[in-house]
């Protein structure tokens, strides 16, 4: 009779209901355990995602610190760019000159009527052989495949279909001026209808100079130090502005650590703000402010933002983020107020561009020091707590993911002994049913006799 339950035959109880309410009175720990769990994940979660965003706070103050970030530079303005273009090689005088383009550099051009037949044809270094199976477009492809050819190939076939007017046309790969003989075809009777066209040389003059020729449209020699790309004819201007530091670059850089510090503030503020629920049932509010008024990161708050105000001890004209125009601006006016009451930051640009102009040197000791700028402060402060796996977030995540694994086991043991307990439940619910069953019966059986 072994896992036969009666469901109440006998006794009339409904002893599935019961058994089902005496296991869910036992499986109360259960349930406190799971709450109790998620609340650990949710820990978990929230700790981990801090520490993302603490790691890539971490990074924008290293690059604060970067000393390659001040190395010289210089920019280039050309006014038309349809004309021309200009790239730095190097070190290049500051100034603005004037481009003045008068001929662009041409590819030499021939065309060839095409002669069937068994033929070797000799094109400058290159040889090419043509057999009598060969038409004008295996003739193209045969000569674009020889590595040394000194021309690209192309069949044109005559749009209304007159083969007397198919050629094929020979480019030179390099452009400007050369010697008519250097790209001749030789062989079979190929030159007997070539029509030429000449490459021509780019000219240009620089600041109304000598008129100056080149091969290419692509010219180091008219500026020193740059590289100039021709692209129409005409008269462009190009200027170079002195050797220094990209202010642009470090405007950047303050300018992502603002934005990078604002969300991670934000972010890190939310979970400290949410408050917990009392007594929650569900796994919805249990896993609300997991981290509500947590000290450790109320304090790491707490020092950033005295960061952001103190100064560096660095001397010179910026001694502080103020300095430059970062701070948690000013305490009115709704967003405005409630962002500075939060300690988020705003980057005043132009106020920087003063600072740049009139002390680069001071912001670079200020941004660069190895031991007093800011970029080294924020740097000492945060890698600690952001180190990946040994950082102050890293060990409490792990702790928390810990925790949670040995609810896990937990819940696991609870489990079997659930199971023990519920089968220990039915066979005795369905021994007194079958005990009941049996003295019905016997009953039954004395009342018919006494009858």
């Amino acid at each position: 009779m072994a896992g036969l339950s009666l469901g109440g035959l006998a006794s009339g109880l409904d002893t599935t209901t019961i058994i089902s309410q005496l296991m869910a009175i036992d499986r109360a720990p259960e349930t406190r355990m799971q709450l109790q769990q998620s609340v650990l994940q949710a820990r978990q979660t929230a700790l981990t995602d801090i520490g993302t965003r603490v790691r890539n706070l971490l990074d924008t103050a290293k690059d604060l610190g970067d000393v390659a970030t001040w190395a010289d530079t210089q920019t280039l303005d050309v006014s038309d760019t349809t004309k021309l273009t200009a790239t730095r090689l190097s070190g290049a005088a500051p100034g603005g000159h004037d481009i003045n383009v008068t001929a662009l550099a041409r590819s030499e051009q021939r065309s060839y009527a095409f002669q069937s037949g068994d033929a070797t044809l000799t094109i400058g270094a290159a040889t090419v052989n043509l057999t009598a199976g060969d038409d004008g477009q295996s003739a193209a492809d045969k000569i674009n495949a020889t590595a040394n050819s000194p021309v690209y190939a192309v069949w044109v076939q005559d749009p209304l279909g007159d083969t007397t007017k198919d050629r094929l046309v020979l480019t030179r790969k390099d452009t400007g001026e050369f010697q008519q003989g250097d790209m001749a075809v030789a062989g079979a009777g190929w030159t007997t209808s070539e029509t030429y066209k000449a490459g021509v040389n780019a000219a240009f003059t620089v600041d109304d100079g000598a008129i100056q020729y080149s091969k290419s449209n692509v010219v180091k020699s008219a500026i020193p130090g740059l590289q100039l790309t021709f692209k129409a004819t005409g008269t462009t201007s190009v200027s170079v502005t002195p050797p220094g530091p990209d202010q642009d670059a470090v405007k950047k850089k303050l300018q992502s650590f603002v934005d990078q510090y604002n969300s991670t503030v934000d972010f890190v503020r939310g979970k400290l703000t949410e408050k917990k629920v009392p007594n929650a049932t569900t796994t919805t509010d249990a896993t609300k402010g997991v981290l509500f008024g947590d000290s450790q990161l109320t304090g790491l708050l707490s020092q950033l933002r005295n960061m952001m105000s103190d100064k560096t001890g660095i001397a010179g004209s910026v001694r502080s983020m103020a300095d430059l125009g970062i701070s948690t601006g000013t305490g009115s006016g709704g967003a405005a107020s409630a962002d500075a009451l939060a300690g988020k930051l705003t980057f005043d640009t132009e106020k920087f561009d003063d600072a740049f102009e009139s002390g680069r040197l001071d912001i670079k000791a200020f941004m660069t020091d190895a031991s007093k700028g800011i970029g080294a402060k924020v740097t000492a402060l945060l890698d600690p707590v952001a180190k990946p796996t040994s950082g102050l977030l890293d060990v409490r995540a792990k702790q928390a993911g810990d925790q949670s694994s040995d609810i896990d086991d937990q819940i696991a043991a609870l489990e079997a002994r659930l199971d023990e307990r519920q089968t220990r439940l039915q066979a005795q619910f369905t021994a007194m049913e079958q005990a009941m069953s049996q003295s019905q019966s016997q009953g039954s059986w004395l009342t018919a006799q006494l009858g």
